[in-house]
């Protein structure tokens, strides 16, 4: 994971601005700026006295594949993309960014046991999409549930809402979800994907 993204996850979860973590840990609030956006790379030092300074710590797990905050970060930069460049159509946009949900539901079938959790630990940053935002919650839920495996606390907080229910539109066909097929941590949130749509082929 980019340390723009460990930054600014580790201050959204813990609620602080900018100006906020700058005064706490003793940064400028540029350098904070910059290394969000990804145009400056800290030293392991600073990194770690802003992830400190927002309550946060790095964990190495034993894993190569993305965690849940990169596949966030992901498709929230797909999200961005589509609206910068107006000609994308929204199936297409949806298209690639459920390709990448899929890779998270991907990666986290395929660790067991601790190193799962991980790669939930860090809440991800938003997408820019409620929709995406509590379908990531959604998938890690149903993973680390399979495996009977403890729930970071953001899962429980992103609820969605079951009563305006949402299907990602990946194909221009409109075929409705088979409510019996998906399981119950998207349905309680309104997120309509069947889990035979989580297994890759």
């Amino acid at each position: 994971m980019s340390a723009s993204i460990l930054v600014r996850a580790a201050r959204a979860a813990s609620g602080l601005n900018q100006s906020e973590l700058a005064l706490v840990s003793g940064t400028a609030g540029s350098s904070i700026s910059l290394i969000e956006h990804g145009k400056r790379d800290p030293t392991a030092a600073t990194l770690e006295s802003l992830l400190l300074a927002a309550r946060r710590t790095v964990v190495t797990i034993p894993t190569v594949r993305a965690d849940a905050a990169h596949i966030a970060d992901q498709i929230g930069t797909v999200l961005a993309n589509a609206v910068k460049a107006s000609t994308t159509s929204e199936a297409t946009t949806t298209a690639r960014a459920f390709r990448r949900f899929i890779q998270l539901a991907d990666n986290l079938a395929a660790e067991r046991g601790a190193t799962r959790v991980g790669l939930t630990l860090t809440e991800p940053p938003t997408t820019g999409s409620e929709h995406w935002d509590v379908a990531i919650a959604a998938i890690c839920e149903y993973r680390l549930n399979a495996g009977s495996l403890p729930l970071p606390e953001w899962i429980s907080a992103r609820a969605g809402n079951p009563s305006a229910p949402w299907r990602p539109q990946t194909t221009v066909y409109n075929i409705p979800a088979d409510l019996a097929q998906v399981p119950a941590e998207f349905l309680s949130r309104g997120i309509l994907i069947e889990a035979a749509t989580l297994e890759s082929s």
